[in-house]
């Protein structure tokens, strides 16, 4: 016995259900999508700080 068949009352709540599991889906996948980026960026940015350091001209005050 199906679902539909057996609750036809119901069948429209299920699948209001199902758009939800699937909107919190990709909001979580979205959430994930986002977090790996922000790392991946925090990464490159710790990676390039030492070397662009070297590179930066040194001000050196003059006291008067």
């Amino acid at each position: 016995m199906d679902f539909k068949t057996a609750y036809p009352d119901y069948v429209a709540i299920e699948e209001h259900i199902r758009r939800a599991r699937v909107e919190r889906s990709l909001a979580i996948a979205h959430f994930l999508a986002n977090l790996v980026d922000s790392a991946i960026r925090g990464l490159k940015r710790l990676a390039s700080g030492p070397r662009t350091a070297k590179r930066a001209p040194r001000i050196r005050r003059v006291s008067a």
